[in-house]
């Protein structure tokens, strides 16, 4: 059988149509997909357990399209009814914004893009107050292909009054209550958490997390804004150890690590 030399667009495709399918949301480690793109018959069997592609009819025709299959492939074949997956970008020391509050553009254009594409399969977003005030992101999917998702602002402090944001934008108090009425009326869901440093800690300390991006960006701050935040006292030897997998993404490495 001739295969077909499948691009960066007929991937992603590919992963939307996955995304839109309750079919490959099983808890089978084997999953068989078969799917038209682009007038293009695939049909691949993929094995989640190891994240690979077995007895495909395809052939990816770079280096990119592949570590989109292997980023975003553990995550549309997700069986966890409510997944949570959270990104971060950061310097090499370990900030996320100059003390000002500065973040934009710290990663590069191929990341930007990575984000989007999370964005696109997500059903909700969560940002912190802070980030929704200080940056206004606009939270769309304008870079990619997909539909923007549902946008809940994390705002345990209660500094966002109701008025001063739009319509479509819902709260979240500390007890997530909104969210929670939210997902238990959905079989599943794909919640994406994206910002900033204290809501992911916030998310990842509650153990809420199942899945999160690093962002390792080739810069130094010096200083600024934290990454990560720990709310408590912790020794270095109850540290977790992690076990990543590492991508080449523009100037930047992307870790992608599984949490639970």
């Amino acid at each position: 059988m001739s295969k077909i030399s499948i691009t960066k667009k007929m991937i992603w495709s590919l992963i939307l149509k996955v995304n839109s399918s309750d079919a490959y949301k099983s808890s089978e480690n084997i999953i068989n997909i078969k799917e038209t793109v682009l007038d293009k018959e695939l049909n691949l069997i993929y094995d989640r357990k190891n994240n690979i592609i077995k007895n495909q009819n395809i052939s990816f025709s770079d280096t990119e399209s592949l570590d989109i299959f292997k980023i975003f492939f553990p995550i549309v074949c997700s069986s966890y009814n409510n997944q949570y997956i959270a990104h971060i970008a950061q310097s090499l020391d370990g900030f996320i914004a100059t003390k000002s509050g500065e973040s934009k553009y710290i990663s590069s254009k191929k990341n930007i893009e990575h984000i989007h594409r999370l964005r696109a399969l997500a059903d909700i977003i969560i940002v912190g107050a802070n980030t929704y005030l200080e940056d206004k992101p606009k939270l769309t999917t304008r870079l990619v292909d997909g539909t923007d998702p549902d946008i809940y602002v994390f705002d345990p402090k209660q500094i966002i009054k109701k008025k001063d944001i739009e319509n479509k934008i819902t709260l979240l108090k500390y007890d997530l209550k909104a969210l929670k009425n939210k997902l238990s009326k959905k079989n599943r869901s794909t919640i994406y958490v994206e910002g900033g440093g204290k809501t992911i800690s916030y998310f990842l300390n509650k153990n809420i997390l199942n899945r999160i991006h690093v962002c390792l960006c080739p810069i130094i701050l010096g200083g600024g804004r934290a990454s990560f935040i720990n709310d408590k006292y912790i020794k270095l030897s109850e540290v977790k150890t992690y076990n990543p997998i590492h991508y080449k993404m523009g100037d930047d490495i992307l870790f992608d690590i599984k949490l639970n």
